[in-house]
């Protein structure tokens, strides 16, 4: 486990390939959101939007790390329900689960009509990750560890093992995808219309199908990124 906590760290690799990539993405999204129509940004605009998400964003994962590995405060609790016995475990979800917030990202900077509101959503952001991480140290929830307890012999398996390796069984609740992913779809509302729920329920079902929350940690997540949204955009 500490091998896969020492990898949250950049190397200096990993901080060059952060800084050239606001200018290959800030292109990628300016013809995109250009081919389509959605966005009447510059390049320029975008360039720096780009920037600061790049920043904010690896910010982020930094402070969420922190949170791991300093929730011991209080004593962790685990909200297993009855109805965890009756969701399934898929892990081929993990595809989903780990990639989506990615699609909504991309969706977003597709489709932002101003710099403006960009930064609005970005502050937005930051509150939620705040928030999020106040409930992870002042109440940790754990899984049960039996969900853990599976052989990794399928492409899925072995991927959902790696990714349990950076994301520890605890900072569960309220779960923290399903709270940004709440988060950003209602960003994409004028957009894509209702139609941008289903990264909602996409993203809570692959929480559930993969074991990487309980049911109880869904519903508050969706909550909670809903009145960060309307109370700061």
């Amino acid at each position: 486990m500490e091998e896969a906590r020492q990898t949250s760290e950049f190397s200096p690799k990993w901080m060059f390939l952060l800084i050239l990539s606001p200018l290959a993405l800030s292109a990628i999204y300016f013809w995109i959101s250009r081919f389509f129509g959605m966005s009447g940004m510059s390049y320029v605009d975008y360039l720096k939007f780009t920037t600061l998400l790049t920043a904010v964003v690896p910010g982020g994962y930094q402070l969420y790390f922190w949170t791991q590995r300093n929730s011991n405060f209080f004593k962790s609790r685990c909200f297993k329900i009855w109805i965890d016995d009756y969701i399934p475990f898929y892990p081929s979800w993990v595809w989903v689960y780990s990639f989506m917030y990615y699609v909504l990202i991309g969706a977003f900077m597709f489709a932002i009509p101003s710099i403006e509101q960009g930064v609005y959503l970005i502050f937005g952001g930051l509150v939620l990750l705040v928030v999020q991480c106040l409930f992870f140290i002042l109440m940790p929830v754990v899984n049960p560890p039996e969900w853990r307890q599976f052989e990794a012999n399928t492409v899925s398996k072995k991927f959902l093992k790696f990714v349990q390796g950076f994301d520890d069984e605890n900072n569960c609740f309220p779960s923290m995808h399903c709270s940004l992913a709440t988060y950003i779809s209602l960003a994409l509302v004028p957009v894509f219309g209702y139609y941008a729920f289903i990264f909602i329920f996409l993203i809570a079902v692959s929480c559930l199908f993969t074991k990487q929350h309980q049911f109880m940690d869904v519903i508050p997540g969706v909550g909670l990124g809903a009145i960060v949204f309307y109370l700061f955009n």
